[in-house]
């Protein structure tokens, strides 16, 4: 007869059992690596730069001496109709004297005198930039520059960039000696354009690419008005290609409106050549792009 062995049936008391279960979870948790947190992109890592903004701002101040005494000299207002008819009088005045004998020759002389004194005090009344202050100013931005070229390495300006902007600003500086207002003025418009590739390393509250169509507008304005059509034509090209690259970030439908009706108008002006119509143009479409800009910085400030 096969006798069968019962089995013995442990019973482990429950908290022991508890406890088990317990350090199982703590070794398992041990084990399990944090989950990482997604990285962030690289928009939301980027900073405002105070540097950049207020390097940009006192180019612009620049810009502006420049330009004033530019339109001046390229696009004056039109004379009073009342200095005109001065000068005729005059003139006529002076058919009108009797001419004593032996004074004929005389009063030549002097009208002579008078008509070369008169082209002479015309060449000398032509505006000229205040350029002890222009040199004072520029002198400012090299300072500006000098601060603002480690952050703008830090934050991925390639050395082309910086060569680039320190190589613009030597030139611009170089035409304070020769008192050469043309290409100085087109050399700060450039360090104003560089400060626009700058942006794009930092946080801005509105795209960068819609100041470059203010520089590409200037740009085209000034080489037209110095007769470089075909400069003119490419810079006004570039401005519109710029603001298509904008349009699309505009919410506000009339003021894009104003601002496409505007550069379409400038356009024709450049294409017109009339000097004042080109100034009045020019001035309108720049004023336009501000005002998109200033937009769409308010809208980001209230998000």
């Amino acid at each position: 007869m096969v006798h069968h062995r019962a089995k013995r049936i442990v019973f482990v008391p429950a908290a022991i059992l508890i406890s088990l279960l317990i350090i199982a979870n703590l070794l398992a948790a041990c084990s399990r690596k944090p989950a990482k947190s997604p990285p962030k992109s690289p928009d939301t890592q980027k900073k405002e730069s105070r540097a950049l903004k207020e390097l940009q701002t006192d180019i612009e101040s620049i810009i502006r001496e420049y330009e004033k005494v530019y339109l001046m000299q390229t696009a004056p207002p039109p004379k009073a109709p009342e200095q005109k008819q001065g000068g005729e009088q005059g003139q006529n005045q002076e058919q009108q004297k009797p001419d004593p004998g032996g004074e004929a020759s005389k009063g030549e002389q002097e009208a002579k005198q008078g008509r070369q004194q008169s082209s002479q005090d015309q060449a000398e009344s032509v505006p000229q930039p205040d350029w002890p202050k222009l040199e004072k100013d520029i002198a400012g931005i090299h300072e500006q520059w000098n601060d603002f070229q480690t952050e703008a390495a830090k934050n991925g300006a390639s050395s082309e960039m910086i060569n680039d902007f320190s190589n613009t600003l030597n030139l611009l500086t170089m035409t304070l000696t020769r008192q050469d207002l043309y290409q100085g003025l087109l050399a700060i418009n450039d360090l104003y354009g560089k400060t626009v590739d700058f942006e794009k390393l930092f946080k801005t509250k509105s795209p960068p690419e819609a100041r470059k169509i203010i520089y590409y507008g200037r740009m085209a304005a000034y080489k037209i008005l110095n007769n470089d059509d075909a400069g003119a034509a490419e810079a006004m090209n570039q401005a519109l290609i710029s603001w298509e690259n904008v349009k699309s970030q505009v919410d506000d439908a009339n003021e894009a409106a104003k601002l496409q009706f505007s550069l379409d108008e400038l356009s024709r002006a450049i294409t017109e050549k009339d000097p004042n119509l080109i100034k009045i143009k020019a001035q309108i479409a720049q004023k336009n792009v501000k005002d998109v800009i200033k937009a769409m910085e308010e809208k980001k400030q209230e998000q």
